[in-house]
């Protein structure tokens, strides 16, 4: 009977998720309230990371005469404004 009981318990254990570091940070820090200009400040790094980082990329290979390196500057440009985005509007 302590054999079966025992069984019982240990599957109950299994069914219960184990909280990890990451869920009790989560669980600590309540969520960012949106505000109004969050969506025009995100569209503003969207467009500074393609108008600056594709306007270096036009500057270099209207020097060097490579004409790859806008597109490859304005998908960098963009990149990073989204990484921007992400840590900004992610931390607490």
């Amino acid at each position: 009977m302590q054999g079966q009981q025992h069984q019982v318990e240990q599957a109950s254990q299994l069914d219960e998720p184990a909280a990890g570091p990451l869920e009790e940070h989560a669980e600590q820090a309540p969520p960012r309230p949106a505000r109004e200009a969050d969506g025009w400040q995100i569209l503003s790094y969207m467009l500074g990371g393609m108008i600056l980082y594709g306007g270096i990329g036009w500057l270099i290979s209207h020097w060097t005469g490579i004409a790859v390196l806008f597109p490859i500057g304005m998908i960098v440009g963009v990149g990073l404004s989204v990484a921007m985005i992400i840590f900004r509007f992610t931390r607490t």
